[in-house]
């Protein structure tokens, strides 16, 4: 649920315009390090899942998205081609119904940060590739279990 806070939080922040990119990472990182926590505690204390924990994936997206709208919003990303990849997204999402899609279409937009913040806020940039190797070592089995996952459902699709 922190990360449907989060994304409202990076949404807003659009209004603010590019002045806020820098807030906009720190948000993104604090979302994404609330998703590997809560990730944690879920294998940790094997509980069923609640009402949020079967939605999480959704709110992960919604997190994304809002990212996206934050760049069209402060002018970083043109409004036409964020438009256009939404609708394809869209369209690709609903027909195959595949998290393995949804992935396919979110991981451009999960570096759209990262690439605005190169040309725009190379402290942030610092900050967020820190934030991953760090991420990445401390989750590194968890992340290829994903890795391994998307690919089983590329082939489990591809075999539709």
């Amino acid at each position: 649920m922190s990360r449907g806070l989060i994304a409202a939080a990076v949404f807003s922040l659009g209004f603010a315009g590019p002045s806020a990119l820098e807030a906009v990472i720190l948000l993104t990182m604090l979302g994404w390090t609330t998703d590997i926590l809560d990730g944690r505690l879920a294998r940790k204390y094997q509980k069923p899942p609640t009402w949020v924990g079967e939605k999480e994936f959704a709110f992960d997206m919604v997190m994304v998205f809002s990212g996206l709208c934050y760049l069209v919003m402060s002018g970083f990303i043109p409004y036409w081609p964020a438009i256009i990849y939404v609708m394809v997204a869209a369209a690709f999402i609903a027909y195959f119904r595949s998290k393995m899609v949804t992935m396919s279409f979110a991981t451009p937009l999960v570096a759209l940060p990262l690439i605005v913040a190169y040309f725009e806020a190379r402290h942030a940039l610092v900050w967020y590739i820190v934030w991953i190797g760090v991420a990445l070592l401390l989750d590194w089995r968890r992340f290829f279990g994903i890795v391994r996952e998307f690919i089983q459902n590329a082939k489990n699709l591809s075999r539709r």
